[in-house]
């Protein structure tokens, strides 16, 4: 029957489904529409909505269960849909899962049907890298993960070995090799498991993909057997789900889709977050539907967490919480006397009657976490993390991190994977009689929630992150710090460390993220002269930094399109504030011309544009930083360890070369 048929004469069948939705829920679940795609904020009830609207169907005959497909992204999403179907009444009918799932079950019935051997699946593709890669000349440094992962985002873009240096140049990605040598070890590694008849997690989807355009017998039978497909979070999605999906599709609309593009945190993994913006043209004659209420965080966390978004943001973001306190903000002296301040405070959280599982600690990357865990350990927080496969939680010891999907609260029925640098497994001391606040990266919180979240680390070259230098990256970055600070429902406190250790040991001197003067106005006593942003020293600094940078943020939108300076406004500005602070400006100057000029000489020998090889932005920081040392240069925005490790020596000689030319002007 028509969906349009059904749902006009049948909606009475199913009554209960909407009686606690929203309008704009009630629409998405009950639209006559066969093409829906539903935009939905953070904490707008997106998976209610999505199961809502896979039982009403169900129910009132629009679709039958045992043909639909919902196509999560990950196995606990999955899990976690089946368990939201069941309770509704849809026991085991729906199929629910990832789409490598998805697609393995039915290639195992493909080979079968034609009595084909199946390929053996290579469960973790690092042992057969590990393999290909000793020896290789250039990849001696470089671990296992970062090559799987160049390899991921490579066959996630649909890009072949012959095509994967230009894509890389295209795309600005950062590699931990020449690219000659990846594509080396990329080729060796396709034809090595074509030898030994292996195929990877991503080759199902392939496989998937080319069996539903080569054989049209098959593709028949999928297309009829998935007649209704649901997919969840699909700003996700990347080109090669992307192409399976369409295949699976062929002439079908019978399509509802849910996602939301502040949320797209996985461009580095190869997703693309086009497929949800361009739905609309793609299927012209689909409906959009809009969930602009997040039912999850107080009104003060949704003003803060949307700011931060800039340009990104539409602003039609609202809460339906009642008011909470204003979010916090502090500067602390180090790392430790940040993770002390964690410490204490979430210690008074659970005073007030808060439980250790409504507690949180975030940060951006894995290795920010160590000491946080190595402070609440001290004070007696209970406190745990979640590794990929397995929850590890405390022990005796010396606590350490492993990068893990932390087991903080998933998104209620009422409310609504990572980058960074490792670690090793989770340490903490739970509580006999409940289970200890959470420790994890920004990426692992995603579709998570808590009581008091307290972000950390908001410090320049972490968020963002150093090597995001393109325009593409700062937006995802953006986003990223958008999707840790709506994590909160009530309580958000954020901070940043002054002097943080690098990855040798060394401490260096931190910045403030570039976004923090954004955030810092939703704060609480975020006025210039207000003592609420100092730091737990007394920090008079923060207050200076925060009026210096609203006032270069209000220059900024009054004289730039998109509310940014030009990178030679951003440096003049810049200077002006060191200047005025008895910091010396021709050196500054000198430097920035300086290494502009060999920018040029390494782009016109390398064959590339100069932008490509360095952006005006970062040359320009380091033009007022100054940096001396390769561990200075690590904390500049632009300059990951790669770059360093080629260029940072020269970049090093120019700056020394521009102090010491413009040492006898001042003289």
């Amino acid at each position: 029957m028509p969906v349009t048929r059904a749902c006009q004469h049948l909606a009475g069948s199913a009554p209960g489904l909407l009686e606690d939705l929203t309008p704009s829920q009630s629409r998405a679940v009950e639209t006559p529409s066969a093409t829906v795609c539903v935009l939905a904020s953070a904490g707008a009830g997106k998976t209610r909505v999505l199961t809502r609207r896979i039982a009403y169907r169900a129910l009132t005959g629009s679709a039958k269960a045992e043909h639909v497909l919902a196509i999560t992204f990950t196995r606990k999403a999955a899990g976690e849909l089946r368990d939201r179907l069941a309770s509704l009444g849809l026991e085991d009918d729906v199929a629910a899962g990832t789409f490598h799932s998805a697609a393995f079950s039915q290639l195992r019935r493909w080979w079968a049907d034609r009595r084909a051997p199946a390929p053996a699946l290579l469960q973790r593709k690092g042992a057969l890298l590990a393999e290909l890669a000793a020896g290789r000349p250039g990849l001696a440094n470089v671990s296992i993960a970062d090559l799987a992962s160049q390899l991921e985002w490579a066959k996630a873009r649909l890009i072949a070995p012959a095509d994967f240096v230009e894509a890389a140049r295209l795309t600005q990605r950062a590699l931990p090799a020449a690219p000659e040598t990846l594509v080396s070890l990329y080729s060796r590694y396709e034809d090595e498991k074509r030898r030994r008849r292996l195929m990877d997690f991503d080759d199902l989807l392939a496989c998937y993909a080319d069996a539903l355009a080569s054989d049209s017998r098959f593709a028949a039978a999928q297309r009829w057997k998935w007649r209704h497909i649901f997919v969840d979070e699909l700003q996700d999605v990347n080109p090669l789900q992307c192409s399976v999906l369409i295949a699976l599709l062929g002439d079908n609309e019978d399509l509802f889709v849910v996602g939301d593009p502040h949320q797209a945190i996985y461009g580095w993994n190869g997703s693309d977050p086009r497929f949800l913006l361009e739905f609309p043209m793609r299927w012209p004659g689909a409906e959009v539907v809009r969930l602009d209420d997040n039912h999850r965080s107080s009104p003060q966390v949704v003003a803060a967490a949307s700011a931060v978004l800039g340009r990104q943001s539409s602003g039609a973001m609202r809460s339906s919480q009642p008011d909470g306190p204003l979010p916090a903000l502090r500067s602390y002296a180090s790392e430790d006397a940040e993770a002390a301040g964690v410490a204490a405070q979430m210690r008074s959280a659970h005073a007030r009657g808060l439980a250790w599982t409504e507690l949180a600690a975030l940060a951006r990357t894995n290795a920010q976490l160590v000491a946080i865990a190595r402070a609440l350990e001290g004070a007696g927080v209970p406190f745990r993390s979640v590794a990929p496969d397995e929850e590890v939680e405390g022990a005796a010891g010396a606590p350490r991190l492993r990068d893990g999907q932390a087991p903080g609260r998933p998104a209620t029925p009422d409310s609504g994977g990572a980058a960074g640098t490792s670690a090793p497994a989770a340490l903490g001391v739970p509580a006999p009689e409940e289970a200890g606040a959470t420790l994890c990266s920004f990426h692992r919180a995603k579709g998570l929630q808590w009581r008091a979240v307290w972000v950390c680390g908001l410090e320049a070259g972490i968020v963002p992150i150093g090597y995001a230098t393109d325009p593409a990256a700062l937006a995802e970055e953006r986003r990223l710090l958008y999707v840790a600070l709506t994590r909160a429902e009530h309580e958000l406190y954020c901070s940043w460390a002054r002097q943080r250790r690098a990855a040798t040991g060394v401490p260096l001197r931190r910045d403030p993220s570039p976004w923090l003067p954004t955030l810092a106005a939703h704060c609480a006593g975020a006025e210039e002269s207000s003592s609420a942003v100092r730091g737990q020293d007394g920090d008079a600094a923060l207050v200076d930094f925060l009026a210096a940078a609203r006032r270069r943020l209000s220059r900024a939108s009054r004289r730039a399109p998109g509310n940014a300076l030009a990178p030679s406004a951003l440096l003049g500005e810049i200077l002006e504030e060191e200047e005025a602070a008895g910091s010396p400006r021709a050196s500054a100057l000198a430097a920035a011309e300086r290494l502009r000029q060999w920018r040029r000489r390494m782009a016109r020998a390398s064959g590339v544009p100069p932008h490509v090889l360095m952006h005006d932005a970062t040359l320009e920081v380091i033009a007022a930083r100054r940096p001396s040392s390769p561990e200075e240069l690590l904390t500049v925005p632009g300059l990951g360890p790669v770059k360093v490790a080629r260029y940072g020596r020269a970049i090093l000689e120019v700056v020394r070369a521009s102090a010491d030319a413009a040492i006898p002007a001042r003289a």
